[in-house]
C-alpha cells in the first residue's frame, strides 16, 4: 500500500477550523427553517452546506496529495557475451564456441542468478539486450567486435536498476568503435572480465593490409603495397597473389622467418578499361594454421580513362605560363595542348576552333582574353565551359576585363570597377575552407600563410553568392574579404578562378620553405581532377551503396528516377534481379518520394554477384542499370588470432573488478558478492496529484450545492 500524505499551501490548523467553521455557520443558517422540516433533513442540508463552503476554502489552499510507493530492487548483474566471429576460432586453448558455451552453462555463472537480477547481452558491432540468456542464442555471426559500444549500452542500463557490476566474456580483441578503456571509466562500476582463448601467438598466415590507389587511369601500372603477417612457422615458403577477373596478375615468393613477423611485399597490376575494378590479394594456405579465412583481402580501384585532355589557353608569353605548363606536364596522367597568343591576335601554335574545346577536358586560360583577343575564339571557349568543359582562370596584368564580362554566364565572380594599379597581396586560406579538396594537399595547411606574395590588379572582385571563396588577400597582417581564390560548381559546370598572377614566384621560392616543394604542383593536378571529374547526371541510377559488403550485412541499393527535364518521377517502379552462378534473388525498391527509391537484401553468402535493375512507370521502361558487387573478404575479426588479455586485465582493474581466465572461475560468484555495493536498494517512487487543479474537485462543490438546492425545493422552502 502507497503511504498518503496531505499537504496545502495555507496552515493545516486553519483548514481544520476552517471546517469546524462551515459547519459552524451551516448549522446557524438552518436552526430555524420555514416550513419546519424534519430532524434528518436538516441534517442532511447543514452537511450538505458545510462540505461545500470547507471544499471551496480547501481549493483556495491549493491542496496535494503526495503517494509514497516503497519497493526494494535487488542488486543486478549485466552479463554482456561476445557474438563475434573471432570466437569461432579454435587455437591451442581449444574450440572457442565450446569454451564459451561452458562459461555460460557453468554453475558459477548460473549461481549469478541466486544473487540477483541478471541481464542477459550480446554484442558484436552492435548489442542487444536478451528477456533471458541461453547459449544457443549466440550465433558468433558478428562482423566486428565493439566493447566500448557493448559497456556505454551498460551504462544506460545500469542508470535504471541497482546495476552493481558488469560481466564480461570475450576475446578481448575489439576491431571497431571508441577505447573501451575510456567507457570502462565512465560506466562507474565493477567490471569483471572473463577471458576466451589462447594468449600466446598462433599458427598462422595473413593479409595484414593492402594499400593502393582508389582512382587511376587505364594503361597505367598501379603499385600494391601488400603486409603479410605471419607466426609460428619457420622456413615455410608461401605465394602472395594477386588476381582479377581475368586470372593472376603478379605473384610473389615469401620464405617465412621465425617468430611474429611483417612482410612488406611490393605488387603491381595494369589498369584495364574504364569502370570499377574488382582485385583480390591471396596468400597460400599453410598446415595448422589457426584461420583460412584471413589469408585472402579483396579491394577495389577506379579505373578512369588513360589522360585527362588539358586546353591551356595564353593570352601572351609569360612566367606563369611557361611554369603551369611545365607542372602539369609533370603529371604522367595529364596531356596538355597549348595555345599561345601573338600580338596580332593569332596563336603561335595555329587556329583556335571550336573543335578544340570540343575535346578538350578541362581548359586552363591564363591571363585570356587580352586586348588583341577574337571575339570567335573567346566565343568558343565560353561554349566550351557552358557545354560542361572545367575551366582554371588564372589572372594576369594584360587581361582585358572589358572581355571578360563577356564570359560572365561562367566565370565564379563579377568584375566591380576597373584597373586602378597594382599590389602585392598573401594568399589566406579561410578556416570553413580547410576541408576543400583543392587546398587540402599532402603538405601541411600552414604552408600556404608562408608562400611569396601574388599580384593584383586594382580591379574590385566579388565572388558570386553560389561560389566557394577558397583563399582571401591578405597585405601585410591585415586580412580583407576580396577573394583569390574562388570555385563555382552549378548545373554541372566547374570553374576555378585564381584572381592573382606570379605563381611562378610560389615554385621559384618554395625551395626555401621546407615542405611546400610540392605543394603549388600538387594544387595545380589537385584543380585539374577535380574540373575533369564529372557529376552522374544519368535520369535513371540505381546503383549498390558500397562494393563490398560484409557477411550477415544487408545489401543495399539507392535508386533516383527523373524524366528529362530532371522532374522527379514519383510513380516509378524498381525491380532488382540479384543473380550469382544459378541464384537468382529479386525485390523492390521502395520509394522516399522526390523520385528517390531505396530497398535492401539480406542474407546473402560470401561471393562476387551482379545485378541488373529495371525502371519502368505507367507500364512504360524508362532504363535499365547493371552492376556487380561482393559480399565477405578480408574480415578484421580474424586479423587478430590470440586473446587479448591485457585488453581485458585493463578493463578490471580500472573498475575495481577482476580477470579470469575462462578454465579458472571459481571465485567469481562470491567475488562479486563480496563487492560493497552488491546488496538490495530500497527505491521511493512519489506520484503527486493536484486537488485543486482537477475539474472533479469543482463537480464536487458544485454537486454539494446542487444536492442542497433540490431538497430545498422538494420541502418547500426558499
Amino acid at each position: 500500500m502507497p503511504e498518503i500524505h496531505f499537504t496545502t499551501s495555507i496552515d493545516i490548523l486553519l483548514v481544520v477550523g476552517g471546517g469546524v467553521a462551515t459547519l459552524l455557520l451551516a448549522w446557524f443558517l438552518y436552526r430555524f427553517t420555514v416550513p419546519p422540516i424534519p430532524r434528518n433533513l436538516k441534517a442532511a442540508l447543514i452537511i450538505l452546506r458545510g462540505l461545500g463552503l470547507f471544499f471551496i476554502l480547501l481549493l483556495i489552499g491549493e491542496p496535494l496529495l503526495s503517494l509514497l510507493h516503497r519497493t526494494t530492487d535487488p542488486p543486478a548483474i549485466i552479463l554482456l557475451t561476445d557474438n563475434s566471429k573471432s570466437l569461432t576460432i579454435s587455437d591451442k586453448a581449444g574450440d572457442r564456441r565450446a569454451a564459451m558455451r561452458e562459461v555460460l552453462q557453468s554453475s558459477v555463472v548460473q549461481r549469478l542468478d541466486r544473487l540477483g537480477h541478471v541481464q542477459y547481452g550480446i554484442f558484436d558491432t552492435r548489442t542487444r539486450f536478451l528477456p533471458a540468456g541461453h547459449p544457443d542464442s549466440l550465433t558468433f555471426a558478428g562482423e566486428g567486435t565493439d566493447i566500448g559500444q557493448a559497456l556505454r549500452r551498460a551504462k544506460e542500463e545500469a542508470v535504471k536498476g541497482n546495476v552493481q557490476s558488469v560481466l564480461l566474456v570475450s576475446d578481448g580483441n575489439t576491431t571497431t568503435g571508441s577505447s573501451p578503456l575510456f567507457e570502462a571509466e565512465e560506466i562507474g562500476i565493477p567490471i569483471f572480465t572473463i577471458g576466451i582463448g589462447d594468449t600466446s601467438d598462433q599458427q598462422d598466415v595473413l593479409v595484414r593490409r593492402v594499400v593502393t590507389n582508389t582512382i587511376t587511369y587505364a594503361g597505367n601500372r598501379v603499385p600494391v603495397n601488400v603486409t603479410i603477417s605471419s607466426s609460428g612457422y619457420t622456413n615455410e615458403q608461401v605465394e602472395v597473389l594477386l588476381r582479377d577477373a581475368s586470372g593472376v596478375l603478379d605473384r610473389r615468393t615469401l620464405t617465412l622467418q621465425p617468430g611474429t613477423r611483417e612482410y612488406a611485399v611490393a605488387m603491381s597490376f595494369i589498369a584495364g578499361e574504364e569502370g570499377t575494378q574488382r582485385l583480390t590479394v591471396e596468400v597460400s594456405r599453410l598446415p595448422g594454421e589457426v584461420s583460412t579465412q584471413n589469408n585472402r583481402s579483396l579491394f577495389f580501384t577506379k579505373v578512369l580513362k588513360s589522360k585527362m585532355k588539358v586546353t591551356l589557353i595564353a593570352g601572351a608569353p609569360g612566367p606563369d605560363v611557361a611554369f603551369i605548363r611545365r607542372a602539369l606536364e609533370q603529371d604522367g596522367n595529364i596531356e596538355v595542348r597549348t595555345f599561345v597568343e601573338r600580338k596580332d591576335g593569332g596563336f603561335y601554335e595555329g587556329p583556335v576552333t571550336p573543335n578544340t574545346f570540343v575535346e578538350t577536358d578541362c581548359i586552363v586560360a591564363i591571363g585570356f582574353p587580352g586586348a588583341t583577343s577574337s571575339q570567335a575564339v573567346l566565343s568558343a571557349l565560353t561554349s566550351g565551359v557552358a557545354a560542361g568543359k572545367g575551366l582554371f582562370l588564372v589572372m594576369s596584368r594584360t587581361v582585358d576585363l572589358e572581355k571578360l564580362r563577356g564570359m560572365d554566364q561562367v566565370l565564379p565572380f563579377t568584375i566591380q570597377r576597373p584597373h586602378s594599379g597594382e599590389q602585392q597581396v598573401f594568399l589566406l586560406i579561410p578556416e570553413m575552407a580547410r576541408n576543400n579538396v583543392l587546398v587540402k594537399t599532402t603538405a601541411p595547411m600552414e604552408l600556404w600563410a608562408q608562400l611569396p606574395p601574388l599580384f593584383v590588379s586594382g580591379a574590385g572582385f566579388r565572388a558570386k553568392p553560389e561560389s566557394d571563396v577558397l583563399g582571401l588577400t591578405r597585405i601585410q597582417s591585415v586580412t580583407t574579404n576580396d577573394p583569390l581564390l574562388v570555385t563555382r560548381n552549378v548545373n554541372r559546370r566547374k570553374t576555378v578562378a585564381l584572381l592573382g598572377y606570379g605563381v611562378w614566384r610560389w615554385s621559384l621560392l618554395a625551395g626555401t620553405i621546407p615542405g611546400a616543394q610540392t605543394l603549388v604542383e600538387e594544387f595545380l593536378s589537385t584543380t585539374v581532377r577535380w574540373l575533369t571529374t564529372r557529376e552522374d547526371d544519368r535520369p535513371v541510377r540505381v546503383q549498390a551503396v558500397k562494393q563490398l559488403f560484409e557477411s550477415q550485412e544487408p545489401v543495399e541499393f539507392t535508386g533516383q528516377v527523373y524524366d528529362p527535364t530532371y522532374t522527379p518521377i514519383e510513380d516509378a517502379e524498381i525491380q532488382v534481379r540479384v543473380t550469382r552462378g544459378g541464384t537468382v534473388s529479386q525485390f523492390s525498391l521502395n520509394p522516399l518520394g522526390s523520385g528517390r527509391f531505396e530497398g535492401a537484401i539480406e542474407q546473402l553468402e560470401e561471393g562476387d554477384y551482379s545485378f541488373s535493375a529495371v525502371v519502368s512507370a505507367g507500364g512504360r521502361m524508362l532504363g535499365e542499370e547493371r552492376g556487380t558487387f561482393s559480399v565477405g573478404g578480408l574480415n578484421v575479426e580474424f586479423q587478430n588470432t590470440r586473446m587479448n588479455s591485457l585488453l581485458l586485465r585493463q578493463l578490471a582493474t580500472r573498475t575495481g573488478g577482476r580477470y579470469y581466465e575462462a578454465s579458472a572461475i571459481e571465485t567469481l560468484a562470491d567475488d562479486i558478492a563480496a563487492l560493497p555495493g552488491f546488496r538490495p536498494r530500497e527505491v521511493v517512487r512519489s506520484s503527486e496529484i493536484e486537488l485543486w487543479n482537477k475539474s472533479w474537485m469543482l463537480a464536487l462543490v458544485v454537486a454539494f450545492f446542487a444536492a442542497e438546492w433540490v431538497l430545498r425545493k422538494r420541502s418547500g422552502m426558499l
